[in-house]
């Protein structure tokens, strides 16, 4: 069986594959090895688990693990979102947090999120002695005799991580200015951990809240739990039928965000990003610096020269973002994925937090999602965005990236590339304001291409060239791709 690997954000695996009770029982002992190296085990480790199959049960072993290693477990007795396990160390100043979950991924995967003490995404020096640790003792640890033992009852409590949670985010935005606005939204969690949370800081926030995908289903009805348009097509046919001032997805863990207008327009996490870049300034007054990732769109550049903000650009993870969220004063930080952290909050992504502060925004300038994209149009044009990942025979080399850079043409579909970043990949900033990006995955044999321009044409003209770069460096695609 091949060793536990931690990616960009966690571990995972197939339940009953490579993602089993032995495996899972290895990590959270590792964690609590870990956290004890870096003297904060004895305040305490937060478990949260979300709706996958199994995934409570995997959160008692993980608790039985850790308090049978001397360490108190603040266990939520039920699924909850990625942010609220954050909050929760935060809010109680303990020494980490372990979250069962494969976020968005189909539902035959299941993993482990570790949260350090700072309440964010685990640096990759964390990470990897954490998988040293977890493949060290899968060859040493007596797993069976410690399930047997079950938890520490003594260590052990099942703690209300909703409710501080709850104040918290509600006490982020003007709920009376929410209240009289009376929104009307739809909402779809995907079967996700953010079903009872999401729904219930928007009516507590005065919203009137329809949803779809609200029960547990832990197949996900044979869609994957990512806000994405493939997987929405349900919430824009909802959408078509009903009333409502526009719609909200989160992912399987509560930590990604998208939209959708009233009439069914998708708004991606770019725009939703861009959007609260835009209420934390225009509507709020607030400052300071701004971060994405080299694959987010660049209606953020045009928004942090138009207010006059630093702007950070960081590779591909929220772990870059939350490192900078936490050595300088950020505004706001996100990514092309859904992800957005703001200041003041914890340095993590949260879905139902960015949420509140969109229906806040919606409520402060009377308008619909529709009405607030066209005034994101207004300042920015149009911006269409997509990405392909094409499979490989094995993974890049790094002679092969080598090769690729060099082989990089003038143009790319007639449009002179200005600029060559190397910073994650390879992006290349064209004339008119398109960029593409080519990006291996560091963890399988998948080569991620990235386009943006000012219409889906373009990116798709963009997109195919990319991928005809590929094979002029021997760079092999799988049969299938």
């Amino acid at each position: 069986m091949k060793p536990i690997h931690f990616g960009t954000d966690g571990w995972r695996g197939v339940i009953a594959d490579d993602f089993t009770f032995e495996r899972v029982a290895a990590v959270s002992a590792a964690v609590g090895d870990f956290l004890r190296d870096e003297g904060t085990a004895d305040r305490g480790v937060a478990i949260g688990y979300d709706n996958r199959f199994a995934s409570g049960d995997f959160a008692a072993l993980a608790a039985t693990m850790l308090t049978r290693r001397g360490i108190r477990v603040h266990l939520s007795p039920t699924s909850v979102p990625t942010p609220l396990v954050s909050y929760l160390i935060k809010h109680g100043t303990l020494g980490g947090g372990v979250m069962i979950t494969a976020s968005h991924n189909p539902a035959k995967y299941n993993g482990v999120k570790f949260k350090p003490w700072f309440a964010g995404s685990a640096s990759p020096e964390a990470t990897k002695a954490i998988e040293a640790i977890s493949n060290q003792l899968l060859q040493t640890l007596d797993i069976t005799a410690v399930r047997a033992q079950g938890p520490d009852p003594t260590l052990l409590t099942q703690d209300d991580f909703l409710t501080p949670y709850l104040q918290h985010v509600l006490g982020f935005v003007n709920i009376e200015v929410i209240r009289n606005a009376k929104c009307k939204l739809l909402i779809d969690p995907l079967f996700g951990s953010s079903i009872g949370v999401l729904d219930r800081a928007l009516r507590d926030a005065g919203c009137q809240v329809e949803m779809i995908h609200a029960e547990y289903n832990p197949s996900f009805s044979g869609l994957h739990p990512e806000p994405i348009p493939e997987n929405l097509r349900a919430l824009s046919a909802t959408v078509a039928t009903m009333t409502v001032d526009g719609a909200i997805a989160s992912d399987g863990d509560g930590d990604r965000i998208s939209a959708m207008t009233e009439d069914g327009v998708y708004i991606s996490p770019h725009h939703v990003f861009s959007l609260l870049l835009m209420h934390l300034v225009e509507d709020l007054g607030q400052r300071g610096g701004v971060v994405k990732t080299v694959s987010t769109s660049t209606m953020i550049n045009q928004l942090v020269d138009r207010y006059g903000l630093p702007l950070y650009e960081t590779p591909i993870g929220f772990k870059h973002i939350c490192q900078l969220m936490r050595e300088q004063d950020i505004l706001i930080g996100g990514e092309e994925s859904g992800g957005i952290g703001v200041r003041g909050h914890i340095p993590e992504r949260d879905a139902t937090l960015a949420a509140l502060l969109l229906v806040e925004m919606m409520a402060m300038r009377g308008t619909t999602l529709g009405g607030l994209l066209a005034q994101l149009r207004e300042r920015v044009g149009d911006h269409a965005y997509d990405r392909i990942d094409v499979l490989l025979t094995q993974p890049v080399t790094g002679t092969q990236y080598t090769a690729l850079r060099d082989a990089l043409p003038a143009t790319i579909v007639g449009e002179a590339v200005r600029e060559i970043s190397t910073r994650d990949g390879i992006k290349m900033l064209l004339a008119d304001g398109s960029w593409l990006l080519l990006r291996a995955s560091g963890t399988e044999p998948v080569l991620r291409i990235y386009a943006e321009s000012d219409t889906m044409d373009k990116v798709q003209a963009f997109l195919a060239a990319g991928r005809a770069l590929i094979g002029t460096v021997g760079i092999q695609l799988a049969t299938n791709a």
